[in-house]
C-alpha cells in the first residue's frame, strides 16, 4: 500500500511540477555497450516506439516514458526465450496501457524484433519483474554492499540515497548488480554517469560494469528504480526517452563459471 501511495505521489508531483513549467519531465538514462558487457548483453530496438491508449478525459499522466513507465513481459505457452513484450504507465485510478506489442527472443541478439498480435498478448501469461536489493540501511560513506560474506563496491562516487535503488539480485540470489552514479555538470544542464556493477554472488569477482549517462531534471535514482531482473536469467535496463530501446543482459546456465 505504501509503495502504490508513494508512486501516486510521485505521478502527481512530476505532473504538476512539468505542467506549471509547461513541459513534460524528459528523465531517462542511454548507454552504450562495449568490452566485456558485449559477452553477455545486448540491446534490444522496439521499432515503432509504444503507442498509448486514448481516453475521452486524460489521465493524469497519459504518457509512456522512462522515468514513470514499466515494461510488461508475457509468454504465450511455456516459459523459454520468447517473451511477449508492452509497455504501461500506472496513475492513481487508471493504468495507461500500450496499445502495441512486440514478440522478442532475448537469448538471441540477431532475431528480429517483431509486432505481436491482440489475441496472442490477452491469452499471454504475465512474468513479473523482480526487484530486491539487498541493502536495508545507507549513509553518507556507504559504498558497498556485504553479501555472502563478500564486500562489493560500487564505481559511482555519488553517496547511495536509497537503499532500494542501490542494487539489484536476481531472484536465484546468484547475481547482484550495483546501481551508483557520478554527478558531471555541463553548461546549462546537469548529467550523472551512471554505472551498472555486475558481480557473482559465488565468487565474489564483478563479471564487468556498463557506464551510461542519466539526463534529466532530479537525481537518477528514480530513473535506477526501473533497472530488473526479468526470472533469474535475464537483466533488463531500460533506455531512451519513451523506452524505445532496452539492454538484455543474459545469465545463462552455461555461463555460470565466468568470473570465477
Amino acid at each position: 500500500m505504501k509503495s502504490v501511495l508513494g508512486l501516486a505521489i510521485l505521478i502527481v508531483t512530476t505532473v504538476l511540477q512539468s505542467r506549471a513549467q509547461g513541459i513534460w519531465i524528459e528523465s531517462y538514462i542511454d548507454l552504450k555497450l562495449d568490452g566485456t558487457a558485449k559477452e553477455f548483453c545486448h540491446v534490444v530496438q522496439f521499432s515503432r516506439g509504444w503507442q498509448p491508449q486514448h481516453f475521452d478525459v486524460a489521465p493524469a499522466y497519459p504518457k509512456i516514458d522512462y522515468a514513470i513507465s514499466d515494461y510488461e513481459f508475457r509468454v504465450k505457452g511455456l516459459l523459454g526465450t520468447w517473451f511477449l513484450v508492452g509497455a504501461f504507465t500506472p496513475n492513481i485510478n487508471i493504468r495507461v496501457n500500450s496499445v502495441n506489442h512486440y514478440r522478442v527472443n532475448l537469448s538471441d541478439p540477431t532475431a528480429p524484433v517483431r509486432p505481436a498480435n491482440a489475441n496472442d498478448w490477452n491469452n499471454g501469461t504475465a512474468v513479473p519483474m523482480y526487484r530486491k536489493s539487498p541493502l536495508t540501511y545507507v549513509g553518507v560513506h556507504t559504498d558497498k554492499i556485504t553479501f555472502n560474506d563478500y564486500d562489493f563496491k560500487k564505481s559511482g562516487s555519488d553517496a547511495w540515497t536509497r537503499p532500494d535503488t542501490a542494487s539489484r539480485l536476481s531472484p536465484d540470489s546468484a547475481w547482484l548488480v550495483l546501481q551508483s552514479s557520478t554527478f558531471r555538470k555541463q553548461p546549462f544542464t546537469e548529467i550523472y554517469d551512471v554505472f551498472f556493477d555486475v558481480f557473482s554472488t559465488t565468487t565474489g569477482k564483478k563479471l564487468f560494469t556498463i557506464q551510461g549517462s542519466f539526463s534529466g531534471v532530479e537525481n537518477p535514482y528514480s530513473a535506477l528504480e526501473r533497472a530488473a531482473w526479468l526470472t533469474e536469467r535475464y537483466f533488463i535496463i531500460p533506455l531512451g526517452k519513451r523506452r524505445e530501446r532496452c539492454v538484455v543482459c543474459e545469465f545463462a546456465p552455461r555461463r555460470s563459471s565466468e568470473g570465477q
